[in-house]
């Protein structure tokens, strides 16, 4: 073999520079390259691993004396021949024996330092005990080889190994950012229903508010007592929604009690044209709801029955178990719902209530047969822990 030429050290320099970055390249994407190309995923991660390793071992090789003397036995194409087999041995062996420990639930638990450490450690051990066996077979088992194969299967392993290490770092860095960044978001999110939530209390409130001191005004001209319980009834409803104006949900018991107050404010006014019962199975009275979802339904109720026709009006509450949680029902004997319902300001809110509290966990329904009734199914049961 010729004595290398300037020329040659610098082709060779530039090689090892391209194949150095190129690793590092694949090492930094090595979670997404291929992703979607290879559906397998553990061969996606061989087929990553083996270019990496191919470019970084290629790009270190030059700096070992071994890679003068593979040249001047065997030529470029036994190089070639000796860094393909040896990137795939390494591939199927060091790498995959690095890969299972480093997912091994145990491994895993550990701090990042200890963790790496052990990742480090047999990369090392592995890749002597695949590389060393294979590097004396290609000299022939000749012994002066032996301490050159043991240093620099060492050194390129050492090396391979921290930059594995600096590259899982930065992606537990980044890891760390993107959760700090979701968390924030989570946060701008809860916020944000918080804040639409209080608006629908906002305005809920005021719009009943209005509909009571309107029944109030009535009363206090033909009869002034009437007027003193209905007062009496709406600063009671007034106080359970101060008390819980934190609080975006409210037990059934309370939802139920509350909705009694209001039916007991109509029957004030209304006297024999409303009758009312209410009914809910034992067990559920302590499960939350999201604040002010029954009220507005009974409301409608009287809105679209007794205050409609003028008539006779029952309005029934029923609340018992469903195979999938429970269903609140609110019965009337008024006017038939149309075919085609147009919910009012009042059920609107109630639906986007549940939207934000227990998104895909409801349905209501607006039925005519065999009883009139509108119909809400939560399936998904939250318990009130402060009051068992």
């Amino acid at each position: 073999m010729q004595e290398p030429t300037i020329l040659f050290y610098t082709i060779l320099i530039a090689c090892s520079l391209l194949l150095a970055l190129i690793g590092l390249y694949i090492l930094a994407a090595f979670s997404r390259l291929f992703r979607g190309r290879i559906r397998n995923e553990i061969l996606r991660k061989n087929v990553v691993a083996w270019l990496a390793i191919f470019c970084i071992s290629g790009a270190l090789s030059p700096m070992s004396s071994g890679f003068f003397i593979i040249i001047a036995k065997h030529g470029y194409p036994g190089l070639i021949f000796y860094q393909l087999v040896s990137t795939t041995l390494n591939t199927l062996l060091v790498y995959n024996t690095a890969r299972f420990v480093a997912e091994h639930k145990k491994i895993k638990a550990l701090p990042q330092g200890k963790r790496m450490g052990y990742i480090l450690s047999t990369i090392i051990i592995t890749s002597l005990l695949v590389n060393v066996p294979f590097s004396m077979a290609l000299f022939n088992f000749q012994k002066q080889f032996l301490k050159f194969v043991i240093i620099s299967n060492i050194y390129i392993t050492a090396i391979t190994g921290l930059i594995y290490t600096v590259i899982s770092y930065l992606d537990v860095e980044r890891k760390r950012k993107f959760d700090e960044k979701e968390l924030e978001l989570s946060r701008l999110r809860e916020l944000k229903t918080k804040a639409e939530l209080d608006a629908l209390h906002s305005k809920i409130n005021p719009h009943f508010l209005y509909n009571a001191l309107n029944s109030i005004a009535d009363l206090s001209i033909t009869d002034g007592k009437k007027a003193r319980r209905m007062t009496i009834a709406l600063a009671d409803l007034f106080r359970y929604s101060i008390n819980y104006s934190n609080n975006n949900f409210s037990s059934v018991k309370d939802e139920v009690e509350m909705a009694n107050v209001y039916l007991q404010i109509e029957k004030i006014r209304f006297e024999d044209k409303l009758n009312y019962s209410m009914d809910v199975e034992e067990g559920l009275g302590h499960y939350l709801v999201p604040r002010f979802v029954l009220q507005p339904i009974v409301e409608n109720a009287v809105k679209h029955g007794l205050k409609a026709t003028g008539q006779l009006t029952q309005i029934t509450v029923l609340v018992k178990r469903d195979q999938n949680g429970m269903v609140i029902h609110v019965q009337d004997t008024g006017p038939a719902f149309p075919d085609e319902m147009i919910p009012g300001y009042g059920v609107k809110s109630v639906y986007d209530k549940l939207d934000l509290l227990f998104p895909g966990h409801y349905e209501m329904h607006f039925t005519n047969e065999p009883v009139k009734q509108v119909s809400l199914y939560i399936n998904k049961l939250v318990k009130d822990e402060s009051a068992i």
